[in-house]
């Protein structure tokens, strides 16, 4: 073997270093084990010094190796315990597209305007004129934006026109907006009561602020006239608006009766009035539902599940909740339903799963054919 000189060992020594540095930034590790085999075959002799300082550095580079392999081990195991199945989303056959907002604004912003001028009516635009068809898909649709920028005096007369003029979307903002006037202060006095009583209450200013728009919102709205909030919503729900009939349902029997006058009934016709608004609640929940009504959906399900609604209620829970699942444009729903599907999927019986299908086939089919689907926002 040829001996390398002293002096030229020392030069192979401080080479193999600064490789071994260099390796530590971005040389590759083969760089350093190479020069280590040469210096090895070469016979170079190393001092005391040198040679620890190489035990060192070589020490270092094996627990670099070590665990380079650790983290690989590591990556592997947590590999093995990934779950296999992961449910996966199926994109439903809904197309989302753009549409255009009724146009319900003031005139003019002018508050100089006398009560009674004659205001000239507002463009109403229908919704189903707004969208496009998509053939094969459901249109997202959105409902009306009833709450104006300004005071709902300044449009109520317009609306009013439309409304009796046969403009379901006009019966649809005035009836939400009568509703949300039924709790505003009818005039000064009433005003400076409710303030009154949220600042003994300790209510913040937030609170204040607030009753102080909703009366100037409604400012000039008699008592009679946000009392008839429930018949434009009713003429607005059976004149075929989706959203009124969704409204509609969130009304409370009880708040129904009391609103209406009814507590002074005797029993038996208080009941028959009772049953019969229940009834119709039930009938707009369908009517919406087929026009793809995701929240009628979802309220209908409820009550077959919880048995309020008693006909065949597993079946329709069952085909109900199979059909938001393939409706639903939100994934956490399609999950959440599917799963109520499949678990009352094993509580049906031969039968039963017959006449769900037809109920599913008939639901699916009515909401395909009417090419609507609102989203629900819970």
């Amino acid at each position: 073997m040829t001996q390398i000189s002293r002096s030229t060992s020392h030069c192979y020594f401080i080479h193999i270093v600064n490789r071994l540095n260099f390796v530590n930034g971005k040389a590759p590790l083969f760089l350093f084990i190479r020069d280590f085999y040469i210096i090895s075959r070469a016979g170079i002799t190393l001092n005391k010094v040198e040679q620890r300082a190489l035990t060192n550095l070589t020490i270092n580079k094996k627990v670099l190796i070590l665990l380079i392999i650790f983290i690989a081990l590591a990556v592997l195991v947590s590999l093995r315990f990934l779950p296999k199945d992961i449910p996966q989303y199926q994109q439903p056959a809904v197309a989302h597209v753009e549409r255009k907002k009724s146009p319900y604004s003031p005139q003019s912003k002018n508050n100089t305007t006398s009560l009674h001028e004659r205001i000239e009516p507002v463009n109403v635009e229908g919704e189903i004129n707004a969208l496009t068809i998509y053939s094969g898909q459901l249109r997202v649709m959105d409902k009306p934006q009833w709450k104006l920028p300004n005071n709902f005096y300044s449009v109520f007369t317009a609306l009013k026109i439309a409304a009796k003029n046969g403009d379901v979307e006009a019966k649809y903002i005035i009836a939400m907006n009568l509703e949300y006037c039924l709790s505003a202060p009818l005039d000064d006095t009433a005003l400076q009561k409710k303030l009154d009583e949220y600042a003994s209450d300790g209510y913040g200013t937030s609170s204040m602020d607030t009753a102080i728009e909703q009366f100037n919102y409604c400012n000039y709205i008699t008592q009679s006239e946000r009392s008839q909030f429930f018949s434009y919503l009713e003429d607005a729900a059976n004149s075929g608006s989706v959203a009124a009939q969704e409204h509609f349902t969130r009304i409370r029997p009880d708040f129904y009766m009391e609103f209406q006058g009814f507590k002074s009934l005797s029993r038996d016709e208080y009941i028959l009035k009772q049953d019969t608004y229940i009834e119709q609640r039930v009938s707009f929940l369908k009517q919406a539902g087929l026009h793809g009504s995701e929240q009628a959906l979802k309220y209908l399900s409820y009550l077959y599940h919880s048995q309020q609604l008693s006909q065949n209620s597993l079946a329709n829970a069952y085909a109900l909740n199979k059909v938001i699942a393939q409706i639903t444009d939100n994934s956490d729903t399609h999950n959440r339903y599917a799963k109520y599907e499949q678990s009352q999927y094993l509580q049906l019986t031969a039968e039963e799963l017959d006449t769900a299908h037809e109920i599913y086939e008939h639901w699916i089919s009515s909401i395909r054919a009417n090419g609507t689907y609102y989203p629900s926002k819970y």
